[in-house]
């Protein structure tokens, strides 16, 4: 990920800190020092899915839940919460015991996302259990999250990119495309008060290495180039159009104007 700090949370009860990054390995072969912290893990898991849906919810209005559903899964998992757990630094705050250590398990993927689990529950406590807290502590390395993802999906698409009059590409959400891209463009237009978005098509066809034709759409409203997209099927090329408008517009803040 960029070079974004991951500041640590200023815990209040330095007894939830050490619970939250004590290995239940370390815990057996220390029992006066503690319990380990799969209980913190139980309710960071909960606390950290909710923080995720909450900030999906309302970065993407326009999306139905299934493909919410799906990018969350690329935030929810063991990958991405190892490496939000070591940009954290827990990877080297973990108290493990002697087996476990040797055993390399300070870099284990799965052990640091429990940990990082574990932590969030011991900030969702230490705050008083204010999930306002624990949003503005997690919402910054989310947002970082779904723009690099973003980015990254943008930088490996296929697709030919816009034309030189067409819409600069924005760290929008090629990773969850709108399910009706062509119909909310229009809903949008209509209701800022421009025309109906007209498609043109570029003349004559391209083909591809095979023979077959590939077409070229630009989406044009009141007059001027805002989307454009290629492919070997009509009703995807005017998509991609729709949905480049769309980014340009940086359509998920509404207030936006186009024009």
């Amino acid at each position: 990920m960029g070079e974004f700090k991951f500041e640590k949370w200023m815990f209040k009860d330095e007894s939830l800190k050490i619970e939250a990054i004590t290995h239940k390995s370390f815990a057996s072969e220390n029992p006066a020092d503690g319990p380990h912290n799969e209980r913190l893990e139980w309710i960071g898991d909960t606390i950290i899915t909710t923080v995720v849906s909450d900030y999906l919810f309302f970065r993407f209005p326009y999306h139905k839940e299934g493909a919410l559903t799906k990018l969350r899964s690329k935030i929810v998992c063991k990958e991405t919460l190892a490496k939000f757990a070591r940009k954290l630094g827990l990877e080297n705050d973990l108290r493990l015991g002697i087996g476990a250590l040797k055993s390399g398990d300070r870099s284990n993927e799965r052990l640091l996302e429990d940990t990082f689990e574990a932590y969030i529950g011991a900030v969702y406590l230490d705050s008083g259990r204010d999930l306002n807290e624990v949003n503005k502590f997690l919402e910054p390395i989310i947002k970082l999250f779904v723009d690099e993802l973003a980015e990254n999906e943008h930088n490996n698409n296929n697709g030919s990119p816009p034309r030189d009059s067409g819409p600069v590409y924005g760290p929008i959400n090629k990773i969850i495309e709108p399910s009706d891209p062509n119909g909310m463009l229009q809903n949008w237009a209509q209701s800022r008060g421009f025309e109906i978005p007209d498609y043109k098509w570029a003349t004559p066809e391209r083909k591809d290495e095979n023979n077959k034709p590939i077409f070229d759409c630009e989406v044009i409203i009141d007059g001027k180039v805002f989307g454009s997209g290629s492919s070997g099927k009509k009703k995807e090329a005017r998509k991609k159009a729709a949905i480049c408008a769309l980014e340009s517009f940086g359509i998920f803040n509404y207030n936006s104007s186009p024009i």
